[in-house]
């Protein structure tokens, strides 16, 4: 206790001594220094300095009142003879304006003595003040010197939940008779097992379950965030999801499995080295480090590796940007074809008029080693089973969502279920772009666009590569487009906030990895097809908000009879219920 009180002392003494100090000179606040007759020009001013330090003195002894360390007895005693004092103080004289002749002193004016607080009686009152707060910074534990870190004062915790209600409307297969074939149907979807029984290359969407049976779900997605300034140039963040390890564009859990309890992985755990305001280094599990506008990148995606990030700039109004980042995919202990992704984007943005901005990012991404290579002998047996990269080019089940083109890579003898591979290679060049316009200070309409071209893509590597003629027919479709408009607040955050929008995407089925998209079109992500999103949010409280979103799509054809031609359409509705801290 020694310790503590005198750890507090100080500070503490210092502002009971000012505190003190304030009382002394409130006491005279309507009293001028000399005899109100002889008043000099400006006696005005120094008695509205004074009026303010005593308003000043006043709102400082109710803060300490409204906190907890001064008593109501005590203020009202500290207050008292500030207010005897001043209550009988005549108002000031005015000061006569410039050229205007002074009034003759009257010889009968009252004089006012200024009230005299000795130094004992401050000293008094500031070690009385001492230990009000003394005393309540130890009750109420707000000061006591070796309970928290000094760190903690660098650390951010945030969080977020969000229940989504979502309705699949999937457009049921219609055939022609009642002997007709499962697969033989004249309106309608195909249904699933149509694209399960396949097993040749090429092949599309061989994992479908579910093509015509509507869908209701309730799901939930809550994470939990920590970020902490390890020092002036280093942070650390971590953060912890629900959601599972078979997929990494979802972070929701499908509620309804006997209110068992839900999984809760590892979803952010980065290093963030800043040297210079203008550079950056990321390392470990963090939020996607590019510009977009949604088609390619989900938001609920995390990159795993390193990305260097910086800026530089270019005139007052405009600055240029630049992210540069490697990331494994995966990683072969057996075999030298780790998969990789690379990527470099530079940009710039800026402002045009008084409230306008705009931002505009040029990427290009390699994804290194994904492409499927077909296996030409059978699987090694005895002392070499297990030692070579047999089949590692597959495109995993538990990544893979549905639109692009697949190659079986099994070796010619095989009599096995189908082993999947990517029948492209993909080096996807990606333009995006935002602008947007406040129209006054609370509205404003944003537009962007988004564009993407998969360059890699080339029918005689990918008969090459699978072995077979087959894919020779295979028509090029390697292009994506996205157009969104919004209008409204940028951010709902408080109360009464808005926005509503409304986007356009047309996804061919190899312009990008199918399982890096997001899942919230198409029911269920991937490629290939065309469609609507519109929605609205609305924040009924703060930092709390109801969002609704409608999408239609509906898989896109090549001219040709073949299962990526084959028609998919869905429409989904979510009704969202967010907060966040």
């Amino acid at each position: 206790m020694n310790s503590l009180t005198h750890s507090l002392e100080w500070p503490l003494g210092r502002a009971a001594s000012l505190l003190a100090s304030c009382l002394a000179l409130g006491a005279t606040l309507g009293a001028p220094s000399i005899l109100a007759a002889e008043a000099p020009a400006s006696a005005a001013a120094e008695t509205a300095a004074l009026q303010q330090l005593r308003a000043t003195t006043l709102a400082l002894i109710e803060a300490l009142v409204s906190q907890g360390l001064l008593t109501r007895e005590r203020a009202d005693a500290l207050l008292r003879p500030a207010a005897a004092s001043g209550a009988t103080t005549p108002p000031a004289a005015a000061t006569p304006a410039w050229g205007t002749p002074r009034a003759e002193a009257s010889p009968q004016a009252p004089v006012v003595r200024v009230p005299y607080i000795s130094e004992t009686t401050r000293r008094q009152i500031a070690n009385e003040v001492r230990k009000d707060v003394l005393d309540a910074s130890l009750i109420q534990g707000w000061a006591k010197p070796n309970t928290v870190p000094s760190w903690l004062s660098g650390v951010t915790i945030s969080g977020d939940v969000r229940v989504r209600v979502q309705q699949d409307n999937f457009d049921g297969a219609r055939y022609l008779d009642a002997d007709a074939g499962l697969c033989d149907i004249v309106g309608g979807n195909l249904p699933a097992p149509c694209y399960r029984a396949q097993g040749a290359s090429p092949a599309w969407s061989p994992d479908l379950s579910n093509t015509t049976n509507d869908r209701d779900r309730l799901t939930l997605r809550a994470r939990l965030g920590v970020e902490a300034k390890v020092s002036d140039e280093t942070r650390l963040g971590l953060r912890l999801s629900t959601g599972s390890t078979s997929g990494p564009t979802s972070s929701s859990a499908t509620l309804g499995n006997g209110f068992n309890k839900q999984t809760v992985v590892l979803d952010r755990a980065f290093v963030r080295w800043a040297p210079r305001e203008d550079l950056r280094l990321l390392a470990g599990r963090m939020a996607n480090p590019f510009f977009g506008g949604g088609l390619l990148w989900p938001d609920d995606l995390g990159f795993d590796g390193l990305a260097l990030q910086g800026e530089l700039g270019v005139t007052a109004s405009i600055q240029a940007f630049g992210t540069l980042g490697a990331f494994p995919l995966q990683e072969l202990s057996v075999g030298s074809r780790d998969k990789w992704l690379y990527a470099l984007q530079l940009g710039a943005d800026g402002r045009f008029g008084a409230s306008s901005q705009w931002r505009l990012g040029l990427a290009v991404y390699q994804f290194a080693d994904v492409e499927g290579v077909c296996e030409t002998q059978p699987a090694p047996t005895g002392a070499l089973a297990g030692t070579t990269d047999y089949l590692s080019s597959q495109y995993p089940a538990n990544l893979r969502l549905k639109g692009n083109t697949l190659i079986n890579l099994n070796d010619p003898t095989s009599t096995a279920a189908p082993t999947w591979g990517l029948a492209s290679k993909f080096r996807p060049l990606n333009l995006s772009t935002q602008v947007r316009t406040q129209l006054d200070e609370t509205l404003g309409v944003g537009f962007s666009l988004d564009w993407v071209h998969n360059a890699a893509f080339d029918v005689t590597d990918i008969r090459r590569r699978a072995g077979t003629d087959a894919v020779l027919q295979l028509v090029e479709r390697n292009t994506g487009l996205q157009m969104r408009v919004d209008f409204g607040r940028a951010s709902v955050a408080s109360a009464g906030d808005w926005q509503v929008f409304a986007t356009w995407r047309r996804f061919e089925r190899d312009a990008w990895i199918d399982g890096f998209t997001d899942t919230s079109w198409h029911g269920g992500g991937g490629t290939n097809y065309q469609g609507w999103q519109l929605g609205g949010l609305y924040a009924f409280d703060k930092r709390t908000s109801l969002g609704l979103r409608a999408t239609t799509t509906r898989n896109l054809s090549d001219g040709q009879i073949n299962l990526s031609s084959a028609p998919l359409k869905v429409d989904v509705m979510q009704l969202d219920l967010s907060t966040r801290f």
